[in-house]
């Protein structure tokens, strides 16, 4: 990795018109601060030479006398001799041009690991293809496909879904395409690629969290990273929410959650809940005291904050933890922070759209954070015998108790999101 950095390095001094040349003692400096961040070290003599190896390329001029020395004074006999370091004339002059140095930063670090690459950017301050786009404000409207890849918004004119696995998604774009969609706003339940019908646009086949873009937006709710929005005009005027002509670019939202069902032509597709990143709170009812379950609510309400937010009855989440004494039911995991005990309260039946699950104790669970984040994730499901199924560590059978009856068609349900 040392070459790509010391390549941006030369590279970002030509966009900031700084001297073509640097000494190596100031080339080694900042290539050092870099790779300390990636977590390897440039003291050793083998990533000396990777940069040393740089005096054949032909955009870099290395200007050293002599025969360079190999091995363990490799890196001794470079700092003795300091010499310069840089680009060549043509190159410099080339990638003077921000936009130039951009695309050569991001061809640079190509051939690095996903996280190696994306560090290496953020440092040099490139846009990675992740989050805001420099310079294109929230409610910009193109024109056509073109415009957004022009713009680097969403950088592909066919697909919807723009990202890969290992990266995850940098933009997806919301046009009607999907029978399955549905757009509230602030809140998308966005339809996966796959299984349509090249001619009629119809679904004829099940869809996979396998394809490129499903899976892209899985790694994206795993790392939390957000996703572009990309709105294009209805033309059947269906969508409220979409712009009158052209596409318009909508912000930042979170993939909150996956799962898959069977959609409207009977054939089951993967879908995202996404949630348009931005600052909400919601208050909650302190509770110090419970004696029993609460009933709960079989249809949780909706307040109005800066989106749409269910809000949930903190008072049946305390009692169902405090039930279980804070004992994890799927791993017997007894969190206690300064002497309390710690759970959390998961919902079996999501009870967000599209799932609308009740807020009562049959749909609820005490589990610690690791098997709450792995229960909602499909990792772990519970058969209609309580038995659990995971390869994850977990006590075999779910533990309930005759004051807490799980209901089946919930574990079902959660089941069938992750079949």
């Amino acid at each position: 990795m040392h070459q790509p950095v010391a390549l941006v390095w030369a590279a970002q001094r030509a966009a900031r018109g700084e001297p073509r040349v640097a000494h190596w003692r100031e080339a080694r400096a900042s290539i050092s601060e870099i790779i300390s961040a990636l977590g390897s070290g440039v003291d050793d003599d083998a990533a000396v030479l990777q940069v040393l190896r740089l005096k054949q390329s032909p955009l870099v001029d290395f200007q050293f006398a002599g025969t360079t020395q190999a091995g363990a004074e490799s890196a001794r006999w470079l700092d003795q001799q300091d010499p310069l370091l840089g680009l060549t004339d043509e190159a410099y002059h080339l990638l003077s041009e921000r936009e130039n140095f951009d695309e050569f930063a991001r061809l640079a670090v190509k051939g690095l690991t996903s996280q190696q690459s994306l560090v290496i950017l953020e440092y040099f301050n490139v846009f990675s293809g992740f989050g805001e786009v420099p310079g294109v404000p929230v409610g910009a409207v193109f024109k056509d496909r073109a415009s957004l890849v022009e713009h680097r918004v969403h950088i592909n004119t066919q697909w919807g879904i723009i990202g890969t696995r290992d990266r995850g998604a940098e933009s997806v774009v919301v046009s009607g395409g999907y029978e399955d969609d549905k757009d509230y706003g602030d809140l998308i339940i966005y339809t996966g690629h796959g299984g349509r019908d090249q001619d009629t646009g119809k679904q004829v086949d099940h869809q996979s969290f396998d394809a490129r873009g499903n899976a892209a937006l899985v790694t994206s709710h795993v790392t939390g990273v957000p996703v572009r929005v990309i709105r294009g005009a209805d033309a059947k005027r269906k969508n409220s929410h979409a712009p009158s002509y052209g596409y318009r670019y909508d912000g930042l939202f979170q993939v909150e959650s996956f799962w898959q069902g069977p959609g409207q032509s009977g054939f089951r597709v993967c879908c995202y809940r996404l949630v348009k990143v931005s600052e909400s709170t919601a208050g909650w009812d302190v509770v110090t005291d419970v004696a029993s379950l609460p009933s709960g609510n079989v249809e949780p309400g909706r307040t109005r904050v800066t989106r749409s937010q269910i809000r949930r009855a903190r008072a049946l989440s305390l009692a169902v933890k405090e039930l279980h004494d804070y004992r994890c039911q799927i791993c017997d995991a007894r969190l206690t922070i300064k002497g309390l005990g710690y759970a959390q309260g998961a919902h079996i039946r999501p009870v967000g759209q599209p799932h609308s699950g009740t807020d009562t104790p049959d749909n609820l669970l005490c589990l610690c954070p690791n098997c709450h984040v792995l229960f909602d994730n499909g990792e772990i499901v519970v058969n209609d015998d309580l038995t659990i199924v995971s390869s994850q560590p977990n006590r075999g059978l779910l533990r309930t108790s005759h004051d807490h009856v799980i209901n089946l068609d919930h574990l079902r349900y959660h089941r069938d999101l992750f079949r």
